[in-house]
C-alpha cells in the first residue's frame, strides 16, 4: 500500500520544487495566481502539485491511465484557452507577457524564424520534448486535445495516403513562410494573418477530416510541430517496444489515433513515426506484448518512471504555459 502512495506523494513534491523558484523570479509574477492577490502563486503551487500526484496516482493504474491522460489533456487545453478570453476579454494580466501571441501550435516553430528570438513557449516546447519525448503531443498541446476530441473512437481505419510527404511539406512550408516574412520585412499583420490563416485550416481540418477518418489527422499529418517532434523526440530515451509474443490481433491499431501501429509496424516489433508514447496500446494490449523501455530498466519500471516524467512536466507547462 505504501508502495502505491510514494511515487504520487514523489512527484507532487517534485513540482513544488521545481515551481516554487517561479515566486522569486523577476519582477513580473510567473504564476497567474500571485499576479491576482499575493501569496496567490504560494496556493497555486500547492493546488498544481495536489493535482501532479492524484493524476499520477491514477495513471499508474493501468485500467485509469487512458482516461486520466485525456481527462488531464483537455483540462490543460480549457485552461489555455480560458486564459485567452480572458486576456483579451477582461486584462492583460492572464497573458504571459502582457501581450497576445496566437494560441497556434505552428507559431512555436515559425514565430521564433519571424521575430528572430525564442519565445517562452519555444523554451517550454524544446524541453518537454528533451525530457519526455513525444508526450508534447499527447498530452500537453491545447490544440491537440481538440484533435483527439474530435477524432474520437472509430476502430481501425486506413493510414492518410503519402502521409509523409504531406507532413514534411507543411513543416518546410512552416518554415519557409516564416522566412519570407523575415527576409523582406514584412509587418505585424502580415504575420498575424499568416498566423490566423494557418490557425483556422488546422481547426477546419479537426472538425472534417479527424472526425471523418476516426485519427488525429491535425497531430499526424497537418501541425509541423508534430513532425518535427517525431523527428526530434528520439533524443529522449523513453522507447515502446512490442515483443515477438503478439499474436499481431491488431487491438493495438484500433486503439492508437496517431497512425503509428500498421501492419509493417507490429512486424518490425516498434511503433512508426508518428507514435507518441501515449500508452493507449499497452492497455489495449491483451497479452502484455507491448511495454515502455528504459535503458537499465524493466518494462515495468519504465512505464512508472515515464509516466512521473509526464506528470511532473504537465504540471509545470499546465502552472506556466498562457498565451
Amino acid at each position: 500500500m505504501r508502495n502505491r502512495y510514494f511515487l504520487p506523494a514523489l512527484g507532487g513534491l517534485i513540482v513544488i520544487g521545481l515551481l516554487l523558484p517561479l515566486q522569486f523570479a523577476g519582477d513580473r509574477p510567473m504564476l497567474i495566481m500571485e499576479r491576482l492577490f499575493r501569496g496567490g502563486g504560494y496556493l497555486q503551487i500547492a493546488t498544481v502539485a495536489i493535482f501532479a500526484s492524484v493524476m499520477e496516482y491514477n495513471m499508474l493504474i493501468p485500467g485509469r491511465s487512458g482516461w486520466w491522460r485525456r481527462f488531464s489533456w483537455s483540462l490543460f487545453s480549457a485552461i489555455f484557452f480560458l486564459q485567452l478570453i480572458l486576456g483579451l476579454a477582461v486584462d492583460k494580466i492572464f497573458l504571459m507577457t502582457g501581450e497576445l501571441h496566437l494560441p497556434v501550435p505552428a507559431l512555436i516553430i515559425s514565430g521564433p524564424i519571424y521575430r528572430g528570438e525564442l519565445s517562452v513557449m519555444t523554451l517550454i516546447f524544446l524541453s518537454a520534448v528533451v525530457l519526455s519525448g513525444p508526450a508534447w503531443c499527447s498530452q500537453y498541446c491545447y490544440f491537440g486535445a481538440l484533435d483527439s476530441a474530435f477524432a474520437g473512437k472509430k476502430g481501425r481505419s486506413s493510414p492518410m495516403r503519402n502521409r509523409l510527404a504531406l507532413k514534411n511539406s507543411f513543416l518546410i512550408l512552416a518554415i519557409a513562410a516564416a522566412l519570407l516574412l523575415r527576409i523582406t520585412g514584412a509587418g505585424k499583420g502580415t504575420a498575424l494573418a499568416a498566423g490566423v490563416a494557418a490557425g483556422v485550416t488546422g481547426l477546419l481540418i479537426i472538425g472534417f477530416l479527424s472526425r471523418r477518418k476516426g485519427k488525429m489527422i491535425h497531430c499526424t499529418v497537418w501541425c509541423p510541430v508534430g513532425t518535427l517532434v517525431s523527428y526530434i523526440k528520439h533524443i529522449n530515451p523513453f522507447r515502446i517496444r512490442i515483443e515477438n509474443s503478439c499474436t499481431s490481433c491488431m487491438l493495438c491499431t484500433s486503439a492508437c489515433r496517431y497512425d503509428a501501429l500498421s501492419t509493417a509496424d507490429i512486424a518490425n516489433l516498434r511503433p512508426g513515426l508518428t507514435c507518441t508514447l501515449c500508452g493507449d496500446c499497452i492497455t489495449a494490449c491483451r497479452h502484455s506484448s507491448i511495454s515502455y523501455r528504459f535503458p537499465g530498466l524493466s518494462p515495468e519500471n519504465a512505464r512508472k518512471m515515464y509516466i512521473t516524467v509526464t506528470v511532473v512536466i504537465y504540471s509545470l507547462v499546465l502552472a506556466m504555459a498562457r498565451i
